[in-house]
């Protein structure tokens, strides 16, 4: 097995992502992947918008895969519809990968709705579907556009839960901790310079609005301060992200999804990437979601699907 390739899930087929894959592998932008889906569903997607693309099915042909080649390589399994083909995707994939040793994984985007109505119930996301299958207790969600790193706390979760979580024991101190790591041996800072926002508006200015910043945030970044983490904070999060704190800190963290994915998302205007630090593995998504309202009208931003490919590609 050829160590070059990555793995690609094949995401939501309605949605934008195997639109700009196959796009941009005809364009010749991006080579060397191996896609994971049902063979039948892929044929009929690709009968259906009149596509003709030359396709080789590893499952039965894995001795040879070639670098460079004008094939489009599948990893072809069984699947009886479109939810079934997204959920499935992942764990092939990860299982390929684990296997063969490729350079990591690329998701393409899915509807988390139709996946926990159809299949998994206990399904939130991709970031927490990789964290649980690689038995791994920590892993952040990190956003990388340019020179800006973003990650958040929590993940997927509703907001008055958002507090009941960071106040578990050592969780923060933990998600630093391994956001360090991350850091060091994936994004080469050699002391990275952290900051973080507090929970309430302003940090809740000395618990005027709120008292969780006191009672559990700044204990924490104390215990990783004595543990000679770069760390500053809480401040305000509507102030921290600002050309300033850019030249002077390296990953910004927040506490909660939205705090840190509008101003992110704006920023990036779906360039960036998702990395999921702290995996046994490499894994990345585009920064955006399945995007239905854009599908067949060759308007998609197709940059962040390039950056998910070049970001595996240097490691």
């Amino acid at each position: 097995m050829n160590k070059n390739f990555v793995a690609i899930t094949i995401g939501d087929m309605k949605g934008i992502g195997i639109e700009l894959l196959i796009k941009l592998f005809i364009e010749k932008k991006i080579k060397n992947f191996i896609l994971f889906t049902n063979l039948i569903l892929l044929n009929e997607y690709l009968k259906k918008n009149k596509l003709k693309i030359k396709i080789q099915n590893i499952k039965k042909e894995s001795n040879i895969i070639k670098t460079n080649s004008n094939i489009f390589f599948v990893y072809d399994y069984k699947a009886k519809n479109n939810s079934e083909n997204s959920y499935k995707s992942l764990k092939e994939s990860y299982k390929y990968v684990k296997k063969f040793n490729l350079k990591g994984i690329i998701n393409l985007p899915i509807n988390k709705e139709i996946i926990i109505k159809n299949i998994n119930k206990k399904f939130i996301g991709q970031t927490e579907y990789y964290q649980q299958i690689d038995k791994k207790k920590v892993s952040n969600m990190i956003f990388i556009y340019k020179n800006l790193i973003i990650t958040t706390l929590t993940t997927h979760i509703e907001l008055n839960k958002v507090s009941r979580e960071l106040s578990k024991k050592n969780n923060v101190y933990n998600k630093i901790i391994n956001l360090n790591n991350t850091l060091v041996k994936y994004l080469k800072i050699k002391k990275p310079k952290i900051i973080i926002s507090g929970i309430n508006p302003h940090a809740s200015e000395n618990n005027i609005f709120g008292n969780e910043e006191t009672k559990f945030l700044i204990p924490e970044i104390d215990k990783l301060i004595k543990k000679n983490i770069f760390i500053k904070g809480p401040y305000s999060a509507d102030s921290i992200l600002n050309n300033r704190n850019l030249n002077k800190y390296n990953c910004f963290v927040f506490c909660y999804h939205d705090q840190a994915l509008v101003a992110y998302k704006y920023i990036s205007k779906n360039r960036g990437i998702n990395f999921t630090g702290g995996l046994s593995i490499l894994r990345v998504s585009p920064d955006h979601g399945t995007a239905y309202d854009l599908v067949g009208k060759n308007i998609a931003e197709s940059k962040s699907l390039i950056n998910c490919y070049k970001f595996l590609n240097e490691y």
